[in-house]
């Protein structure tokens, strides 16, 4: 999968993701939200179902299981509680769990079933409490599978008979009905909450969009300059190495030329020929530094096959210098003039800091290329350093290349250590 590269696909990317993120929490803390809040709608409701409606009409000795006071009881709660959605059965136990009514299942009264810790509590300090309607628990099953209607939220309130005996008053709501409330609870602020979200994650985008294509056109701006500055110190560089070709050494190599033919004159005295051997010498040790000179100011117009002798002249004061260098150059025929440019540049730099600073005896140059790769290896057995701990920018100018090669595609290595000498290793895709 390729990386996105435009800062301003980046942030939408990431604004997008960020809101989605933000969207399933939202969802999941709000859809929480709603449920209890829809369970405390159901406890506020059965809590008056419970006081308001139940209470002020339980008939005298209905707690002490009289049949007739069940009788008398269940149309006047069933009058009440006409009208009222959610409430599908209520059940009326007494403190030991015993049950004198039940809305839905008459064959339940007379029956005694255990209360689970939290209607104790209930039972003992009043106040409502909820939970679901366990449907393997005898007293929560229907008359038959025929009446079943689905799983309930079992919710339920202390209250007191006639006599003023504490009472559970259990009611049982449709659990459909409750998550039906509960999308309703929750459509009502969802994009309350969601919409600020989204305008915010939209305009810090936008914002920042802005902000980068701001830095990215100063930085286009900066870039222009750059290469303008680079194209004008080509140039110039350009311009001296020409001077310097078609004068200075042009005129070297005349004169090293005549200095030779004096002195193989036969008629040139020993002394004299001794001499003009001498200085012979000397003029093509300063033409050949003077080239390399030149090939340092401004490269040649470079292509594959003619790396290796830019190479060559790379090297060629290493000798000066006391250190015997090498080029090995192999299979860079079908490689790019910008890539045998690239190596070029790299090896220039690799080379300069190996003869400034490396102290070394032997120098190699090495060019490897296929179809697919391009390799450049120098190596010098000298003094070595630590990479990590370079500060000086002169001698370790190929931290800056690195830039460089990876816009061509490839990668730059630089391996050294104290007493080890320094491999600098590239690597290019040449296709």
């Amino acid at each position: 999968m390729r990386l996105i590269r435009n800062p301003v696909t980046q942030f939408l990317v990431i604004g997008l993701v960020t809101l989605g993120a933000i969207l399933v929490g939202v969802n999941y803390l709000a859809d929480n939200a709603a449920s209890d809040e829809a369970i405390n709608e159901a406890r506020r409701i059965n809590s008056v179902v419970a006081h308001q409606v139940t209470e002020p009409i339980i008939p005298k000795k209905l707690a002490t299981g009289s049949l007739g006071a069940a009788d008398r009881f269940d149309p006047l709660l069933e009058s009440r509680l006409e009208g009222l959605q959610g409430v599908e059965r209520i059940t009326l136990r007494t403190a030991d769990g015993t049950v004198v009514y039940s809305s839905e299942n008459a064959e339940l009264l007379g029956s005694t079933f255990p209360f689970d810790e939290d209607q104790r509590k209930v039972l003992r300090h009043g106040g409502t409490g909820a939970g679901s309607s366990d449907p393997d628990r005898p007293e929560n099953q229907p008359r038959s599978a025929d009446d079943d209607p689905g799983p309930r939220v079992q919710i339920y309130t202390r209250i007191r008979s006639p006599e003023g005996r504490p009472m559970l008053l259990d009611a049982y709501y449709a659990l459909d009905e409750l998550e039906s409330r509960q999308s309703e609870i929750y459509g009502s602020f969802r994009w309350i909450v969601l919409a600020p979200l989204v305008l915010l994650i939209i305009l810090a985008t936008l914002i920042l969009s802005a902000l980068t294509r701001q830095l990215t056109g100063a930085s286009k701006e900066r870039e222009r300059l750059l290469r303008s500055a680079m194209d004008a110190s080509d140039a110039e560089r350009r311009r001296i190495a020409r001077d310097l070709h078609d004068s200075v050494v042009q005129d070297l190599a005349g004169t090293a030329f005549a200095v030779s033919a004096i002195a193989r004159n036969p008629e040139t005295p020993a002394e004299t020929r001794e001499t003009l051997d001498s200085a012979g010498t000397s003029l093509r040790t300063s033409l050949k530094s003077l080239r390399s000179l030149l090939a340092e100011i401004h490269p040649p117009d470079l292509r594959a096959d003619g790396l290796a002798a830019a190479l060559e002249d790379l090297i060629a004061p290493a000798g000066a210098a006391g250190m015997q260098a090498s080029v090995s150059v192999d299979g860079v025929e079908t490689a790019s003039d910008k890539h045998a440019a690239l190596v070029w540049r790299v090896a220039q730099e690799a080379v300069r800091n190996a003869l400034r600073h490396s102290g070394a005896s032997t120098l190699a140059v090495t060019v490897r290329g296929d179809r697919d790769l391009l390799t450049l290896e120098v190596v010098d057995d000298g003094i070595g350093f630590d990479p990590n701990s370079v500060r000086d920018p002169d001698r370790y100018g190929l931290r800056g290349l690195r830039s460089l090669v990876a816009d061509h595609g490839g990668t730059l290595d630089v391996r050294s250590a104290p007493g080890d000498g320094t491999i600098v290793h590239m690597e290019v895709d040449a296709r």
